[in-house]
């Protein structure tokens, strides 16, 4: 009987934290256009000529693409002229890429952007076994990136993966 009352407190235990994690990373709500989901941002540290790095998307329901927004801390302001996901060799290129505004810090700029990428590229992005890896390409032939690190990758990239398929339904 205690082994029983272990297992079903520790089954509690694992959807609660399960429910949570997904509450910290995903919402949604109904607007006009249909239902509007968005997962909250996401930092990561494997970054290369940029500082902090942090991403959020929005994918709104019937539709066929995901606003990708990213904030980028650089120390040159120059135009980024492409945005892509990378998972090892799979590239996938962004369209409308734009910048939404800049900030001027201490060291450098806060340049937020917006790209997007259609579902289905974003599906195998997230069920791709490679951590994925934000890549950016600056007017003067500057590269920046920032990429999961190896067990970010693996917990996020079955959390949205689940969530995605969950949309499908």
């Amino acid at each position: 009987m205690v082994r029983l009352t272990l297992f079903l407190i520790s089954i509690s235990v694992s959807l609660i934290s399960l429910a949570q994690s997904i509450e910290k990373r995903y919402s949604s709500y109904v607007s006009e256009r249909g239902i509007v989901n968005f997962f909250r941002p996401k930092k990561l540290n494997n970054n290369v000529n940029m500082g902090v790095f942090e991403f959020d998307m929005t994918y709104v329901s019937h539709g066929d693409s995901v606003t990708v927004n990213c904030s980028i801390n650089v120390t040159s302001v120059e135009p980024i002229v492409r945005a892509e996901l990378i998972n090892g060799e799979d590239k996938k290129s962004g369209e409308n890429v734009y910048v939404i505004y800049r900030d001027i810090t201490k060291k450098g700029y806060i340049v937020r952007l917006s790209a997007r990428y259609q579902l289905k590229d974003i599906q195998e992005c997230f069920s791709n076994r490679n951590p994925l890896v934000f890549c950016f390409l600056m007017k003067n032939g500057t590269t920046c990136s920032a990429s999961y690190s190896p067990s970010q990758w693996k917990k996020d990239s079955n959390l949205v993966t689940r969530i995605l398929s969950s949309l499908m339904l």
